[in-house]
């Protein structure tokens, strides 16, 4: 274990981003365990490799260009595109708008007063510093607003044309300018065009404009936060947006063993890649172009699914055929288990059950998890266990087959692991999903989020190794009684409790009940769903898959983001008009929900 982590894991494997050559040393390494474990290949595949085809954004187009009156600012040196932005050509008048942010409850608002319809909108990264450098909005880190793509959706809804963002020069030293290239930036998700400047791009605006330099302006509206927004008078800039973007060739890896009932499966994944140097999903210090490990994240599952695969490939036939599949690009939107669902090697009605693995590799003992946990055991052995030394394991997707939950039990009462629900629905932010969203049941193991989780300090020294041991253990427990158990329906109910895995931002404080497409990276103009959760307001309103959220009330609705903000600020019981395309439509319908309060 420690050899494959260390591995997948070293700098030599780039991070395992989309389009390098680690990315592919990773699948051919994985390959070479399946062929010395004796899985064998699967019919249409390229020996243990099923490749696809995917889009990245990679480079500045050449077109870009940014000007002010007679003078051009350089592509890559002077600005670059953002990952939210847009395409396109923009020109207007600039307006200086601070921090490009809003605050209720400091009553702080950047664009109060400010007519910025049809112009190009100047603000400064992050949000008003206190003394020491930190936000005086947040306690921790940076609020949400404090993000390119809040700065951008604020912009937008405000009428900008464009989006011009600085690094300020207070406690901000890093003018390094956040490019598209990596995962998916520039895919057109953004609705208006978005540049990162360098600080003497912005400094050159505000001079034309007759304003004070952007070290005064910062200080001011740290020193009292109050905005110090105003129009630049007599000075307009002009650009263009321009991604190029290529194709890549990306593979998952699947092997199986074979079993006493051949034409049924357990399948049985984990992804490989990770995010490379970084990017947009990076959590770590902005702008950072270290390179992002994932030890954890998922050097630990894919190495627990090669161990059961040679556990189980040790101990005789199983009763069902079992296949293992090392997803590429989940971190691009699920993209591999996506295609792998759809373009299956054995048919998806012969698929009797999913197992995935993903960030296994950091198993908390049970004092730990009950010191950073609020909520009540999960479990009765959780609430029993008096020994801090037994780790805890959270599982996912219990109640997608009526049988699953006494197949965690007992796996559980043999396992020296603490199990701990975390939602008993299939719907997830995993490869798994892929397979919910086809009614196929699931379980999902992780063993938690952590202060490395999306950061180049996710390193093969911080896996709990003997915790990963007993993961394998459960893992093949759970695999040999599926392969054993009589096929199961998928209980769609289930999805009414979807997985809860933890995150980042503010979380809604009631729901709609719809299950976002995450495939649908490159779609323009709204969010389109791929089902109705049971029992849910989108459910009750109708709602349909393939549904395209185009309008929230008044809200306009161009991203998942947009909707994430208009649910933040709904309440249980709220009467809402929803805006759809159906269809091949191009005039929305008009659909009447009634938001409900959240159960997890």
């Amino acid at each position: 274990m420690r050899q494959t982590v260390g591995f997948l894991a070293s700098d030599a494997l780039e991070g395992r981003g989309p389009a390098t050559a680690g990315l592919d040393r990773a699948a051919d390494y994985i390959a070479r365990e399946f062929q010395s474990i004796g899985l064998r290949t699967m019919a249409g595949n390229s020996g243990f490799f099923q490749p696809f085809e995917m889009t990245i954004a990679t480079e500045v187009g050449p077109k870009t260009a940014l000007r002010v009156g007679d003078r051009a600012f350089k592509a890559g040196e002077d600005f670059v595109p953002v990952g939210v932005s847009s395409e396109g050509a923009f020109s207007g008048p600039v307006v200086f708008a601070g921090y490009g942010v809003k605050n209720a409850d400091h009553k702080y608002d950047d664009y109060a007063g400010l007519d910025v319809k049809g112009k190009v909108v100047l603000a400064m990264r992050y949000e008003p510093h206190d003394e020491k450098g930190k936000s005086k909005f947040q306690p921790e880190g940076w609020s949400d607003a404090a993000t390119f793509a809040a700065k951008a959706r604020l912009a937008r809804e405000a009428g900008a044309a464009a989006l011009l963002i600085v690094t300020p020069p207070d406690f901000q030293k890093d003018d390094h300018l956040v490019s598209v290239g990596g995962s998916r930036g520039g895919s057109g998700d953004g609705a208006i065009p978005v540049l990162h400047i360098k600080p003497a791009v912005a400094d050159e605006l505000l001079h034309r404009g007759g304003s004070a330099d952007l070290k005064t302006l910062q200080k001011k509206i740290d020193d009292t936060t109050k905005p110090a927004s105003s129009a630049l008078p007599d000075t307009s800039v002009e650009g263009v947006v321009d991604i190029e973007q290529k194709k890549v060739m990306v593979k998952n890896v699947v092997g199986y063993l074979p079993g006493r009932k051949p034409d049924e499966y357990v399948v049985v994944g984990a992804h490989y890649d990770h995010l490379g140097r970084g990017g947009m999903a990076s959590l770590g210090r902005r702008g950072s172009t270290q390179i992002h490990n994932g030890a954890d994240d998922n050097a630990s599952g894919t190495t627990a699914m090669l161990a059961l695969a040679a556990e189980m490939a040790r101990h005789g036939t199983p009763k069902r055929s079992i296949i293992f599949v090392a997803f590429t690009a989940e971190e691009e939107g699920l993209l591999g288990s996506k295609h792998f669902v759809d373009n299956s090697p054995v048919p998806l009605g012969t698929i009797v059950g999913m197992l995935n693995l993903d960030m296994v590799g950091r198993i908390r003992t049970a004092a730990e998890h009950r010191a950073s946990s609020t909520t009540k055991p999960s479990t009765t052995a959780e609430a029993a266990t008096q020994d801090s030394s037994r780790g805890v394991l959270y599982v996912g997707g219990a109640g997608t087959a009526a049988a699953f939950d006494k197949i965690v039990k007992k796996a559980d009462a043999r396992s020296p692991l603490v199990v701990s629900d975390i939602g008993r629905g299939g719907i997830g932010p995993s490869d798994h999903m892929s397979f919910a969203l086809k009614r196929i049941p699931v379980l999902f193991l992780f063993s938690g989020l952590h202060g490395d989780y999306h950061r180049p300090s996710d390193d093969a020294e911080k896996i709990n190794y003997d915790g990963l041991k007993e993961v394998i253990e459960f893992a093949r427990d759970i695999v040999q009684q599926i392969a054993a158990a009589p096929k199961q329906a998928y209980v769609q109910a289930s999805d009414a409790s979807p997985m809860r895995v933890g995150g980042t931002g503010q979380r809604s404080r009631v729901t709609l009940g719809v299950m976002p497409d995450y495939s649908s990276f490159d779609a323009k103009g709204g969010v389109r769903i791929s089902d109705a959760m049971p029992n849910s307001p989108a459910a009750a309103a109708g709602l349909k898959p393939n549904d395209v959220i185009v309008k929230f009330d008044k809200k306009k609705i161009d991203t998942l983001y947009d909707l994430s903000d208009a649910l933040a600020g709904g309440k249980a019981g709220q009467k809402i008009t929803l805006q759809v395309l159906r269809g091949d439509s191009k005039t929305p319908i008009e659909i009447e929900a009634t938001l409900a309060e959240r159960k997890d």
